[in-house]
């Protein structure tokens, strides 16, 4: 859950990682830059949530074939008639100083949700231990293939 789209977009990414129960600290410095994930809209729309699977899979692919392991970023979202895309500024460390008790392989495109909820707006837990999510605020729903 997050205020705004693209702050959804951050967390969903450090989500993904998270997943990996990585432990270890990175003795490394903090680096950073820019990670982009654009998609051609070839004169039609692309959703919001085609936008952040394409995200996610330049996190993913950012953590195990450049080995940079995020641990920030600030979204910024862009379209124009030709191009949606996602533009990050990143921070982040070495991958390999980090152990991962998970691999992730891919993220799935079937179940994925991106949405948001008005004001007063409630969405009841979806399993044991999940709280409910009150709006406004923007949230996420994605399945991981490991």
């Amino acid at each position: 859950m997050a205020p705004t789209k693209e702050r959804v977009f951050a967390e969903a990414g450090l989500g993904l990682l998270g997943a990996m129960d990585v432990t270890g600290t990175p003795t490394s410095r903090l680096m950073h830059g820019e990670w982009n994930a654009v998609l051609e809209t070839k004169g039609g729309r692309v959703d919001d949530d085609v936008l952040l699977l394409a995200w996610l899979d330049e996190v993913l692919y950012q953590a195990q074939t450049q080995g940079r392991w995020m641990l920030s970023a600030e979204i910024q979202l862009t379209r124009d008639t030709e191009h949606a895309g996602v533009h990050a500024m990143v921070t982040y460390v070495a991958a390999d100083e980090l152990e991962r008790g998970l691999e992730v392989k891919a993220v799935s495109s079937h179940g994925l949700t991106l949405s948001s909820l008005g004001a007063g707006e409630v969405l009841p837990g979806r399993g044991e231990g999940m709280p409910e999510l009150q709006g406004p605020a923007w949230y996420a729903d994605v399945l991981l293939d490991v």
